[in-house]
């Protein structure tokens, strides 16, 4: 007795896609994140390392400025120095002398010279220059050559000063302001401030003045320069600054925790130091300006301490060279850990919205297998019972056999809450036996 097969047809849903529209695969779109994200990586990563550069740069040219800055201003102190000390040995020439070049061309009775060594004394009172200043005046009469010395003027030094000064106004044109001259006298440099008294008719009726040891006298007022003269400006020192020569207070800034200073002549003979010039020796912030005199010039050099420099240049500017770059690089390897976890995810995600879609569509194909081997098992039994010769039953049997295989695969199907056996084949690409036999198919 022959019975008809059921047929079941699967019905097919609707695409709900438009003939005429165009969509990325699920496998093209995780590409496309991919890239995107592999892209943003590369692109931080390369914007850090510009900014990296630039700050790194930028630092360069902050030390730069500095190392420019600090020798101006160590150049500034020297020129300052130098001037100061030059205004001061003007000031002196003009001062002990004012007797003389005052009356040029006046007819008033010439000075005496104890008029001339009252003014020289009550003003090297005030520098407390020790004995072996060497200090000592004259008095040259023109027209008689006569000379009236005290002190150290006396004697050959004496006649060395008025030989040079005779010898100089015959061949200079005359000058009624002081004037200095140095002089090497048994083997010591001499300075010679003098003036000429000029009378009414034009001529030098006499010259006075007043010599010295170089070398104490310079230290002697570089020295009291050195202590009373700010020698860099607020801008860096602001109100620490001790601009009250009177006292230091405590906090404030003076010229000897900052500067070493050296005066020297033009042939390099040390004319006066600063107590911290040696230690100042090795400063990168080196100046040296050249001074020059009648007197033959002097040559100050100054070096900023190794210790000053923090003083000048506030510590949060060295705190923020060294910190910004290193933050930089900090933050480049922060993103780009942070870039690389995203991408990590990307990727893990990818493979889960994979293995979901692939899980979508074995959930299908049970479905139409199942409905499949309803029908094969059911004309198998309908056969089964109909009048069969022994090979056709045997054949039946067969068919009868993997059908049932088949269906004990697609229940373990059911029992996964997520088709675990179905994930690592398609992650991983290796068989899985999914006939619960325990061995994988060949």
């Amino acid at each position: 007795m022959s019975r008809e097969s059921p047929i079941m047809i699967p019905l097919k849903r609707k695409s709900r896609r438009s003939s005429g529209s165009r969509t990325l695969s699920p496998q093209a779109r995780t590409t496309t994140r991919l890239a995107l994200v592999a892209g943003t990586v590369l692109a931080i990563v390369a914007a850090l390392a510009v900014v990296a550069l630039q700050a790194r740069r930028a630092e360069q040219a902050l030390d730069d400025s500095v190392t420019h800055t600090l020798r101006d201003y160590t150049a500034y102190a020297g020129r300052l120095m130098g001037a100061d000390v030059l205004r001061r040995f003007r000031e002196q020439r003009s001062d002990i002398l004012a007797p003389v070049s005052g009356n040029a061309r006046r007819p008033v009775n010439p000075p005496a010279l104890d008029e001339i060594v009252h003014l020289g004394d009550a003003y090297f009172t005030a520098y407390h220059l020790p004995a072996t200043a060497g200090l000592g005046y004259f008095r040259i009469t023109t027209p008689t050559g006569a000379i009236e010395t005290r002190g150290s003027a006396t004697g050959s030094l004496g006649r060395h000063i008025a030989d040079t000064l005779r010898t100089l106004a015959a061949h200079s044109a005359v000058n009624a302001e002081p004037d200095v001259l140095v002089i090497t006298h048994e083997g010591a440099q001499h300075s010679v401030a003098y003036a000429r008294l000029i009378a009414p008719d034009g001529h030098v009726a006499a010259m006075y003045g007043f010599t010295y040891l170089r070398p104490v006298v310079v230290g002697a007022v570089a020295e009291r320069v050195f202590a009373e003269t700010p020698l860099l400006p607020t801008s860096f020192a602001g109100a620490r600054w001790n601009y009250d020569t009177t006292g230091v207070r405590t906090g404030e800034v003076v010229n000897d925790s900052l500067l070493g200073m050296r005066i020297t002549d033009r042939a390099g003979v040390v004319l006066w130091q600063s107590s911290r010039a040696p230690a100042a020796s090795g400063s990168p912030f080196r100046q040296s300006i050249v001074l020059s005199t009648a007197s033959g010039g002097m040559v100050v050099e100054t070096a900023l301490l190794p210790s000053g420099e923090p003083t000048l240049v506030p510590r949060i500017v060295r705190r923020a060279q060294r910190w910004s770059l290193g933050a930089l690089l900090a933050l480049t390897a922060m993103l780009a850990a942070v870039s690389l976890v995203a991408l990590g995810g990307e990727r893990v995600g990818a493979r889960q919205r994979r293995a979901e879609a692939m899980q979508q569509l074995a959930l299908g194909l049970r479905h139409e297998l199942n409905n499949a081997l309803a029908s094969v098992m059911l004309n198998a039994e309908m056969l089964r019972e109909s009048s069969m010769d022994p090979d056709q039953d045997e054949r039946l049997e067969a068919i009868v056999e993997q059908a049932a295989r088949m269906r004990s695969v697609l229940r373990r199907l059911e029992k996964g809450k997520k088709l675990d056996v179905v994930v690592p084949y398609l992650n991983e690409g290796f068989m899985v036996d999914l006939s619960g036999s325990g061995t994988p198919p060949g």
